[in-house]
This record gives structure tokens, C-alpha cells and sequence, in this order.
């Protein structure tokens, strides 16, 4: 029947569904399964590939008892009890992340608040409770020495040193993709990571392969750097066998041997040293001060060790100082990081000189004091930011090495008992500075209130307010006015003591460095003055240098001292109680003579400038000529608030303008061009049009910057990962812009409001002009034929200095593609003719260069006589160069009829006159030694006369 037939249809229809049904949940069931053995099997894995091939066989895990529990270490182990693999637990309060047990494992898994602790190493994270569990599942730490066994020597090969991650920065090694943060999934491990080379894969069987887990380890990009665990080796102590004392033969006679197993049981250590040199390893020892800079070098000390072997990062707090630098004195290409302030780099170099070490090692300087003179001096800046120390090892690895003076300081007691005052100073050497008077009494009343007082001092500002009391306190009280009456100076020779008189100074500072007092330059330029030369830290020569009050308030607002003698050896005699201070260190002085003599030099690591986001081969189109870079403003309070979100701080901040500028240019000269930028916005034009901001990644108008940057901004660096690090202003001329930003521009405004809405401000502020020259026309047409130009001419393009700099603009880039004509017409404006872009170069460098005879014509009738010498801040070269190298006769002829110099020569040491030889123009050449001779003559008679 039909309905029978429809019936057994329907049957059919759903034996098929079941069927398909069923093998849908075969399926899933078989990936399901799959899975949990992948990852059941890559637990157990990872939990064997720790150390196994690396620790003892002889000794196995020690079973769980409910007897008393395991001590918890916090910080290296350097005795024979040492374990390979133990985690260092520190103190953590993020209270967020999840045990790393997970529910299987974790004992406390319903307590949200229990208390956490935080391996330095490896960044696990682990309830206090829970920290035996993880020897149940024999994860260790990843492992730091190697057992100093027979089977351990033969194996030096260094396998990873896998984590899981539940939240991961970067992208995935296998894949190249980002690691996605599921923060409502957060107990799903995301990521497989090595605790050494820091490589990340996805916790997929497409990502992770099975053969990576035995792999040997790179280290990572600071393999250099790093000390391998292999170097370091446990030494098992030694002891007497029972078997060779009773083949020992009888004594035959009654003298008293001398035992050595004393001298031999003191001079064993549980750890030694055999590094395997290498040309291409600098390896690097960390010593930090976590006394110094707040709770910075805490911070730093946790960086360090999870970059680095923990047992090459040391804290000075815990002593051993002598004791590590002991261990690595036979290290190959040795460098050593202080972290803390000048005082810390002091004591590591006065240990190097007790140990003796050679070759000396260079001593590179992380600040985290407050005055860090000399880290100023070495190019590390005036104190540590937030700076990842990822970079910080790099620059300390590519760091050039430079001397150091060391000067000693001997004390003689004066004949005469004193009533007060100590004839001992703090330090008898010192590498900065040795003053005394003001200063030195400044300092000696801090110091003396801070010891009596230790609890009222713990906060820098109050600090500073105090020091600004005391300096003015005694200022009032005029206590060191008769200075210069107490005290005789002797230098080389030369008796000072007349000149000291006459001038009254209540300050003298013996200066080693030319940083002083947080950063003040005390000696100033010395090009103007032929008695002295520059002050430089390895000539072997101290500068001495008086002060009166006005020259030291002058100090703050880069004024210099007096300066009275460049000298090797110095004697000083006080005949009265004075203030002195040594580096910092101060004390009252009895009466004594003193006696300043050269130590030795240390070698230092001098940062240098790195191009660290281009490629290292010599590509010419690495680094383009020129950036279009967007200026976006963070306010203070936005940044402390969204520190750690990237995506938001972008989308927070506000537009402050675009500049154009080189591709090799550094963050000192970006920040001219933004303070310009800043003050062109804010003029009122009387009439004018507005270029508006567009964001081109998000297609929507971007709010404008209404208010004015504060004096103190600062760059951020947005090539990060994981947030904005700030750039501290001291070390701009050390970065190039490409090195902290791509095609935005971010900048840390410390006085500045939050962001929000905000009315819209331009970019661009073209004010038009009736006169012979369009300003925006101007800009247009250098925009559109400045690539046109670089192509088909040798023409350099300068920089823009900003874009709405036009008027003082047009007068260089007419040099180019517009007419004398135009350029008359925009200094009949106004424009003053000095103008200089980055490198240096004035107009009259451009068109000398390139032969632009009426253009000089013009500039020499009506710019101003220094133009003619005025030198190139790259090459040194003059305008007389610039035309002499590219062979322009008459250029020349008009210079040198204008009273150009010819003896006056470039970085390279060359005159005009060789310029023109090495163009291959003797023509030229000859003419310009016809024109030099009768100077040179003028100029032997003036000497003669004089």
C-alpha cells in the first residue's frame, strides 16, 4: 500500500541519519582521544626533557612524605648542597594567574586568594601549597651547572627547556601567527615555550613537533651574552681514601710534616669555571645594587635572571661580590654590568684592582642611582626608565671599550693635634670628583641627618627639598666665604694659593670626569680658550676648577666654572677643619696634606648608537631617505592606566601633527622638529586654511591635540610587544627614530590632560601669503618632486624641519627647483639666510654645492659674514669645500673673493685646497694655493710681531 511504502521511506531516511549521526561522534570521539594522548604525551614529555640528560644518575627523586616541607629558595644556591633545577620563588602579587598545576594537580583549587609565588627563572607561577607538587610531576627549573660526573663531561650539549603558557606575547615560531589571549578561556594552555631562547609555539600537533622536544638549545638572540650551564660545574669535595692510607708506607724519621688537607679544604669552592672561548660570546656578569634607584633594582635583578643564567646575575645586598668575580676571572671576552650608581661602579672596580685581574674586564653602567655622573659620561644616561633589558644587553655587547682614570688620594696628618675632624677620608680613590666648601658642606649635613635620621629620608622628593634647604641655609651663613684663606694648592708644580685668593672661591673640585653634580659640564667648552684643552677621562690629567656662588648657580643653567690648571699631580694642604667629599662620599677633613696622584685606567664599555630595526647588511634601501612620521601625544594618566594594552593607548591618543625627516635621524634632532611643530600650531594666524589629520589605518578623523605639550615630554618606544617603554631624554642622540616607531610617532606627556574628545587640530597650518611665493604650492611641489629629484640628480634633499615651518623652509628648497627670483622674495619676508637643517648645511652649502653661482651671489651680498665658515655638523665641511669637491670655479672665485678660509679644514683634516686635488681639478687647486700664500705670510707676521 502507498502508506506502507511512505512508512518504510521514512525508516530509511532514518537509518541513514543515525548512520551518519554515529559516525560524526566516531569521528569526534577519535580527535578527542587523540588530543588527550598528544597532550598527555607531550606532559610527560616536557617533564622528562628538563634535566635528565643533565642530572646526577646516581641520585633519584626523593620520595613525598608528610614529613617537613621542602625549603622554599629564593635566591641562588652556591653551596655543595646545591640541586640542579631548583625554582627560585619570589614574592608575586599577580593574584589573577593560574596555578600552573592546573585542577588536575593544584591542591588549592576552589582558594582564589591563596598565596602565589613566582619563579624567577621560568616564570612559572604556583600556590606556596603546591610547590612540592611539581616534584611529583618532575618539573624542574630550567638548569643552570652540570654535575662535575664522568658521563655530565661528555655531554655539554644543552637541550630546551620547555613551559607551558597559558597566556603568551609574540607569535607562533611554526606558523607565524599570534598566539590568541582567551581571557575567558584562560585555563587552556595556549603556548609551548623554551625558558632559554624564549621560542613560542602553538599547543597544536601542526605547531609543536614531537622531535623538538630533544633538540639542542640556541640560547636565543643572547647567546653571546650568556654563560651556558655547561661552563659551570659542581665540584664534589674532595676526601681522604681509606684504601690508599694503608698502602701508605712507614715514616722512618720524627720531623713534623706540615698537613695540607687544611690548606686544600680552604681553598676548595663547590663551583668552578672551564669556559670554552669563544671569538663570538662576550659573556656578561650582572651585579646589582637593589639599594639603589627605589625598588628599581629588584626589578631588574628578576629581568635579568630570566634573560640570563641566574647564577651570572648577582645581589650585592647578599654580598659575594669578590667571590663571583673569582669564579669568572678566567672567562674569555669578560664584560661586567653594574646596575646600581656611581658608588657600585666604584666598588667593583676597586675589587677588580684587589684580585688583580688581566686583562682588566670592561665595566659597562646601568643607572639606577640619582646623580650617575659618570654613567652620563660613559653615554648610559642620567637613570634607568623602563628600557627592556633585552636592549640593555645588546648595547652593553656592542658597546666600544674606552679608559677610565683612576686617581689616588693619600693623607698626611697635619703636626698640629685638630679639635675635630678625622684625618681618614671615606675612599682613598675616586673616579669622578674630589671637592671641597660648598658643595662638600651641602652633601656632609645630608649625610650627617640622614644617619641620625634614617626614617625621615626614604623618599626622593623630600630629598631633593631637603638638599635645596641645607644649600640654601648655607648660602645665609656664608660658611665657606673664607675657603680660600684655609688652603694651599700645588699643581705640577705651579702654585694656585694667589690666584685662589684673588678670587675668593668657596668651592675647588678635582675633576676626573666632565659630568658633574647630576649631570653639569663644570669645565664647558674649551674651543675659545688656547691654554686649556678639552677634558677628556683617559689623558691621565685632573682639571681643577673654582667656584664662586654665582658660577655655581650659573652651573644649573649651563654655565662653567674658572678653570685653573689641567694637572697629573696634585698637593693639597688644608689648615683648618674643612668639608670634603670624595665621590660623593663626604667628611670633615682635620688639617692634612693631601696628595692626588694617577692610579691606573679602567676599562669601561661606552654605549654607542645602534641600528637595531635594520637589517646588518649594507643595504643601500635598508633605511629610507625620508620618514613621513604621524606625532600622536599619551597623556601621563592614560599610559600609568593602560600601560599594558597597547591597542587601547593607541586609540587614546591624540594627533599632535606629521613631520618629515631623514631616515638615519636620531631622537635629539625629531625633538627639535616636534617643539617647532608645537610652536607653528599654536600661533594664531590671521587668515589661513587647515590641512586636516586623517587616520588612514582606521579611515576616520583623528582627535587633534588642543593643548601644548609640556617642556618634559618624552619619547615612547612602540616596536615592543607588550607595551610602551619610555625613552629617557638623556640618551635620544643614541636612538635613531626607526629604532622606536615605524610610522607613528608616540610621545609621553607628563603634564598633559587624558584623552578624549578633543576639537580637531591639524596637522598642517599653511598660512597664505600675497607675495611672490605660495607657501602651500611651495610644499606640494617639494613633496611631489623630492623623490623625482633623489632619483635623477645627485641632489641631496634636506630635512623638513616641520611642515609648517614654510616661510624659513622655502629659503633652502628653492636652492633646488625655484628661482633666485623666489628666494630674494622670501627673505625680503623675513627669512633669516642662517637657516640650517639637520646635518647642518645652510643655504649657501646647498647652492654651493651644486653650482648655483646667482643663488650664492645673492646670499653672500646680502647674508651675514659667519655664513662663509660655517661648518657642516657631519662632515665639517664649509661652503668653500662643498664647491671645491664638486670642481664650481666660479663658485669659488666668489667665496674666496668674499673672505672664505682656506686653512681651515673638515673632520677628515682636509683644506679646500685638497678637496680640489682629490676631485682631480688641479686647475682649481692651483688657483686656491695662489690665494693661500699670501694669507699664510700675513698671518707668520702677525705671530712674528706679537
Amino acid at each position: 500500500s502507498p502508506h506502507l511504502s511512505r512508512v518504510l521511506g521514512l525508516l530509511g531516511q532514518c537509518t541513514e541519519v543515525a548512520s551518519s549521526f554515529m559516525s560524526l561522534i566516531k569521528d569526534d570521539l577519535m580527535d578527542y582521544t587523540n588530543t588527550l594522548i598528544m597532550r598527555v604525551f607531550f606532559r610527560k614529555a616536557i617533564s622528562r626533557s628538563g634535566l635528565q640528560h643533565l642530572a646526577p644518575v646516581h641520585k633519584p627523586m626523593p620520595p613525598i612524605t608528610n614529613g617537613p616541607s621542602k625549603e622554599i629558595r629564593t635566591s641562588v644556591d652556591w653551596t655543595e648542597t646545591a640541586v640542579n633545577g631548583d625554582h627560585l620563588w619570589l614574592e608575586t602579587s599577580c593574584s589573577g594567574e593560574l596555578c600552573y598545576l592546573g585542577e588536575d594537580t593544584c591542591v588549592l583549587k576552589t582558594a582564589k586568594s591563596a598565596p602565589r609565588r613566582k619563579c624567577g627563572a621560568c616564570k612559572i607561577v604556583v600556590h606556596t601549597a603546591c610547590i612540592e607538587q611539581l616534584d611529583k610531576i618532575n618539573f624542574r627549573c630550567k638548569p643552570t651547572f652540570r654535575e662535575g660526573g664522568s658521563r655530565c663531561l661528555r655531554d655539554n650539549m644543552l637541550r630546551h627547556h620547555w613551559v607551558h603558557r597559558r597566556r603568551q606575547e609574540g607569535k607562533c615560531r611554526q606558523c607565524g601567527k599570534s598566539f590568541q589571549q582567551k581571557f575567558f578561556h584562560s585555563k587552556e594552555i595556549v603556548a609551548i615555550s623554551c625558558s632559554w631562547c624564549k621560542q613560542a609555539f602553538h599547543n597544536k600537533v601542526t605547531c609543536f613537533q614531537l622531535h623538538q622536544i630533544e633538540e639542542p638549545c640556541s640560547l636565543g638572540a643572547h647567546a653571546g651574552v650568556i654563560v651556558p650551564p655547561s661552563w659551570i660545574i659542581k665540584v664534589r669535595k674532595p676526601q681522604s681514601s681509606f684504601k690508599n692510607s694503608t698502602r701508605r708506607k712507614k715514616r722512618t724519621s720524627f720531623k713534623r710534616r706540615t698537613s695540607k688537607r687544611g690548606t686544600d679544604e680552604s681553598k676548595w669552592r663547590p663551583f668552578m669555571l672551564k669556559p670554552l672561548p669563544s671569538p663570538l660570546m662576550k659573556p656578561v656578569l650582572v651585579f646589582v645594587n637593589p639599594k639603589s634607584g627605589g625598588n628599581q633594582g629588584t626589578k631588574v635583578l628578576q629581568m635579568f635572571m630570566w634573560i640570563l643564567n641566574p647564577r651570572q646575575v648577582f645581589d650585592l645586598s647578599q654580598g659575594g661580590l669578590r667571590e663571583a668575580l673569582e669564579l669568572y676571572r678566567k672567562v674569555p671576552n669578560l664584560r661586567i654590568l653594574a646596575c646600581g650608581g656611581d658608588g657600585t661602579v666604584g666598588w667593583i672596580l676597586s675589587a677588580l684592582d684587589e684580585l688583580g685581574m688581566t686583562p682588566h674586564p670592561p665595566v659597562a653602567v646601568l643607572p639606577l642611582g640619582t646623580g650617575n655622573d659618570l654613567a652620563r659620561t660613559l653615554n648610559w644616561g642620567g637613570g634607568y626608565t623602563d628600557e627592556p633589558v633585552s636592549k640593555v644587553l645588546c648595547q652593553v655587547e656592542d658597546g666600544s671599550v674606552v679608559q677610565l682614570d683612576r686617581w689616588n688620594l693619600q693623607v698626611e696628618r697635619s703636626p698640629a693635634q685638630p679639635e675635630e675632624g678625622t684625618q681618614k677620608l671615606p675612599l682613598n680613590v675616586f673616579n669622578n670628583y674630589f671637592s671641597l666648601g660648598f658643595d662638600a658642606n651641602v652633601t656632609l649635613e645630608f649625610h650627617e641627618s640622614r644617619e641620625a635620621n634614617p626614617e625621615k629620608f626614604n623618599s626622593r622628593f623630600r630629598n631633593k627639598m631637603f638638599y635645596a634647604g641645607a644649600a640654601f641655609s648655607d648660602f645665609l651663613q656664608r660658611s665657606s666665604r673664607d675657603l680660600s684663606k684655609h688652603v694651599r694648592v700645588v699643581c705640577d708644580g705651579t702654585d694656585l694659593t694667589p690666584k685662589i685668593q684673588e678670587q675668593k672661591f668657596q668651592c675647588i673640585v678635582f675633576l676626573n670626569i666632565p659630568r658633574y653634580c647630576a649631570g653639569t659640564m663644570p669645565w664647558g667648552n674649551t674651543g675659545d680658550h688656547r691654554d686649556f684643552e678639552p677634558q677628556r677621562h683617559d689623558d691621565g690629567c685632573i682639571e681643577v676648577i673654582g667656584f664662586t656662588m654665582s658660577s655655581l648657580a650659573a652651573l644649573q643653567v649651563g654655565g662653567h666654572g674658572e678653570r685653573l690648571h689641567q694637572c697629573r699631580e696634585v698637593t693639597l694642604t688644608t689648615f683648618k677643619t674643612i668639608a670634603v667629599q670624595v665621590d660623593g662620599e663626604p667628611c670633615r677633613l682635620a688639617p692634612s696634606t693631601l696628595r692626588i696622584s694617577l692610579r691606573n685606567q679602567a676599562n669601561m664599555v661606552q654605549k654607542s648608537k645602534r641600528r637595531t630595526s635594520v637589517p646588518l647588511l649594507n643595504d643601500p634601501h635598508a633605511v629610507p631617505e625620508r620618514l613621513r612620521l604621524r606625532v600622536n601625544r599619551i597623556s601621563l594618566q592614560d599610559h600609568d592606566r593602560l600601560q599594558f594594552d597597547k591597542e587601547r593607548l593607541r586609540d587614546v591618543s591624540i594627533a599632535v601633527g606629521i613631520v618629515v625627516v631623514r631616515g638615519d635621524c636620531d631622537l635629539e634632532t625629531c625633538r627639535l622638529y616636534i617643539d617647532r611643530l608645537q610652536e607653528d600650531l599654536h600661533q594664531t594666524p590671521s587668515a589661513g586654511h587647515r590641512v586636516h589629520y586623517q587616520d588612514e589605518c582606521r579611515g576616520l578623523p583623528r582627535p587633534g591635540s588642543a593643548h601644548r605639550l609640556s617642556p618634559n615630554w618624552s619619547f615612547l618606544d612602540s616596536t615592543s610587544a607588550d607595551r610602551f617603554y619610555r625613552i629617557d631624554k638623556a640618551q635620544e642622540h643614541l636612538h635613531y627614530v626607526t629604532e622606536i616607531c615605524q610610522e607613528e610617532v608616540f610621545i609621553l606627556d607628563h603634564d598633559g590632560l587624558a584623552g578624549g574628545p578633543a576639537t580637531g587640530m591639524p596637522d598642517l597650518v599653511v598660512e597664505p601669503n600675497s607675495g611672490c611665493v605660495n607657501a602651500c604650492i611651495a610644499l606640494t611641489l617639494f613633496h611631489q618632486t623630492s623623490d623625482c629629484l633623489t632619483r635623477n640628480s645627485s641632489k641631496a634633499i634636506p630635512d623638513v624641519i616641520c611642515a609648517t615651518e614654510v616661510d624659513t623652509y622655502v629659503s633652502l628648497i628653492t636652492v633646488f627647483f625655484l628661482s633666485l627670483f623666489q628666494l630674494s622674495g622670501s627673505f625680503f619676508r623675513g627669512t633669516s639666510l642662517l637657516v640650517r637643517d639637520s646635518t647642518g648645511c645652510s643655504a649657501l652649502h646647498l647652492a654651493s654645492q651644486h653650482g648655483h653661482t646667482e643663488v650664492v651671489r645673492f646670499i653672500l651680498e646680502h647674508g651675514e659674514c659667519v655664513l662663509l665658515d660655517l661648518t657642516n655638523r657631519e662632515t665639517g665641511d664649509t661652503a668653500l669645500h662643498k664647491a671645491a669637491s664638486r670642481k664650481h670655479h666660479a663658485v669659488c672665485h666668489l667665496l674666496m673673493d668674499s673672505g672664505a678660509s682656506l686653512i681651515k679644514t673638515n673632520f677628515k683634516g682636509k683644506t679646500p685646497v685638497e678637496q680640489a686635488r682629490d676631485a682631480g681639478d688641479q686647475e682649481l687647486a692651483s688657483y686656491l694655493t695662489s690665494k693661500q700664500l699670501p694669507t699664510t705670510v700675513s698671518h707668520e707676521d702677525l705671530e712674528t710681531a706679537v
